[in-house]
């Protein structure tokens, strides 16, 4: 897992990633996002395109670019406890410390997380994670379950804020031998339905 530090960088200077998901060590994830959307396949001239091109990029790339940036300006003004804005890059960069000193870092890391998720999705250097219908959460009993069945890390995880997995105080994570009994969960939740 990485840390929040990790995370912004990844999504603002350089996309690195982890020791199991390395980056290509290329330009930040966001501004990946913003370039994305630019380049088309469109003829230059008046015209056919080729076969085989593609029409431009949608503007959802786009649009979650923005979302992001709009979202790490206003979380840098909570934890600030200020109404003066910033630029996207300077709040995103300042988002570390500001968690630190506000004593949010897991909560923020999160959130971080989920922007840092999003981006590699949306840029497709990571499979869409897929809702689990049929299981029911282990720690809060709701149908709100979601997975990525990545084949070096296959995983789920709870997405009602309101569940708490025991000491954590944060939803539930499954994987390894919990991710099976998960499964199981979900073979005698059918069984009930």
């Amino acid at each position: 897992m990485q840390t929040l530090d990790d995370l912004v960088e990844d999504l603002v200077d350089r996309y690195s990633g982890d020791k199991e998901h390395p980056g290509d060590g290329g330009p930040g994830l966001i501004h990946r996002l913003d370039t994305l959307g630019l380049r088309s396949r469109q003829p230059r001239d008046a015209g056919h395109a080729p076969p085989g091109s593609r029409p431009p990029t949608s503007l959802e790339a786009v649009n979650w670019a923005q979302r992001i940036k709009v979202e790490a300006i206003s979380l840098d003004m909570r934890l600030r406890g200020s109404a003066h804005t910033q630029s996207w890059y300077r709040a995103m960069k300042a988002i570390p410390p500001g968690a630190e000193n506000a004593d949010r870092v897991s909560e923020v890391t999160r959130t971080v997380g989920r922007w840092h998720g999003t981006v590699l999705t949306v840029l497709g250097l990571r499979g869409p994670s897929v809702h689990f219908r049929h299981a029911l959460c282990l720690a809060c009993g709701e149908r709100t379950v979601y997975g990525r069945a990545d084949d070096d890390r296959p995983r789920a995880w709870c997405i009602n804020d309101a569940c708490e997995d025991g000491d954590t105080q944060a939803p539930a994570r499954y994987e390894g031998t919990r991710l099976y009994l998960l499964t199981e969960n979900r073979a005698s939740a059918q069984a009930a339905d």
